[in-house]
């Protein structure tokens, strides 16, 4: 079997990057009513021991598909930075 053309394969990544555009806005969506939610719970705006959580959610997700380490905390790092300035941003407003 001859292997997938190069065309192919990046048609395929064009597809997956766009399911997880899809997912992340979702995700930040969440993140937002999360944030409302907290706020006018009187909660604080983010919570360390959550933070570990997650991290360790992301670490477990991808040992399950061959993922490392430091490429799950590298995502999970990502996505909460963009979290936490999200939320912020709603509890500065």
């Amino acid at each position: 079997m001859e292997p997938a053309s190069t065309k192919v394969l990046r048609d395929e990544i064009a597809d997956i990057d766009a399911q997880i555009i899809d997912l992340l806005a979702t995700r930040m969506d969440i993140t937002d009513e999360l944030a409302k939610a907290k706020k006018a719970s009187g909660q604080s705006a983010w919570d360390d021991d959550v933070e570990k959580r997650i991290v360790n959610r992301y670490n477990e997700l991808c040992q399950e598909v061959n993922l490392t380490k430091e490429e799950a905390d590298q995502i999970a790092r990502l996505i909460l930075s963009i979290s936490k300035e999200r939320q912020m941003r709603i509890y500065n407003e």
